[in-house]
């Protein structure tokens, strides 16, 4: 995308983390903003926020799991402010632990926001997307996207297929004004892992509350300004974090040997 400024973009997830960062920086660029979450109060701060800068944005209560609610989206976005270039599928959540010990709703639930949210805001969205005369989506998959990592099994899941489905997307519209560009964070200071699932969610928690967190966890301003790169040069991806760049070259060393990553976890649980 060759210029930002002016351009209207939708950032799901947009209360807090990543998707507050990306939405900062995109206001910065020029953008307006439509700021997509289900946390009330997170949207009202970073709607605060960004007004604060002088930027434009609206704020739109959604649950991306929900087809229909995503699909009267893209018409709220289109009547507030005529259309759409940018589309941000952020919104996520995550769950720790053996795939054993889940249970088949944490399962429909993680594949529900992390999976079909994507899928719907890409279908709801596509149409106002191709009307514009430049637009691009990025969809935030994860460096288990790339590996998938043991006691992730669920969250590997969703994010390898928010991987295969953007990587697909991309070249069905290689030729088309959109561009697609996947994003595969490492481990980031947001609150995803307040909110996670399964039998390691506490432990998960209390990582991310640790004093260790600043040192282990990179900022999310840290995505953002690669989601932003992405979009100005349509990038087909971005991998972000040393963590993640490691996971990578394993995946391309070492095709098909997370079993010994499986090992050494067990050594230190057992």
């Amino acid at each position: 995308m060759q210029q930002l400024r002016g351009r209207v973009a939708v950032v799901t997830g947009a209360g807090s983390g990543i998707g507050r960062a990306t939405s900062e920086l995109l206001a910065q660029r020029g953008c307006t903003l439509a700021l997509v979450d289900v946390s009330e109060d997170g949207l009202a701060e970073t709607h605060a926020r960004l007004e604060a800068t002088g930027a434009t944005a609206t704020t739109h209560l959604a649950d991306v799991s929900d087809a229909d609610r995503m699909l009267a989206l893209a018409d709220e976005v289109v009547e507030a402010h005529g259309g759409c270039n940018i589309l941000v599928n952020n919104a996520g959540v995550t769950s720790a632990g053996r795939f054993a010990d889940e249970s088949l709703d944490e399962l429909r639930w993680i594949v529900g926001i992390n999976v079909w949210g994507v899928v719907h805001g890409c279908h709801a969205f596509l149409p106002v997307l191709r009307r514009a005369d430049e637009a691009h989506i990025v969809n935030l998959s994860s460096m288990v996207g790339l590996l998938g990592l043991p006691q992730n099994a669920s969250y590997a899941l969703t994010k390898g297929a928010v991987r295969s489905f953007s990587e697909s997307l991309r070249a069905e519209l290689v030729t088309t004004n959109v561009g697609v560009t996947t994003v595969f964070p490492g481990a980031i200071a947001t609150n995803i892992m307040q909110g996670a699932r399964g039998a390691e969610a506490e432990r998960l928690a209390k990582l991310g509350a640790s004093r260790l967190a600043p040192i282990v966890l990179r900022p999310p301003s840290a995505v953002a300004r690669k989601i932003v790169r992405g979009i100005e040069r349509n990038r087909p991806r971005a991998v972000v974090g040393p963590d993640a760049h490691l996971v990578d070259a394993f995946s391309r060393l070492l095709p098909g040997r997370a079993g010994l990553l499986g090992r050494a976890l067990d050594r230190v649980n057992g």
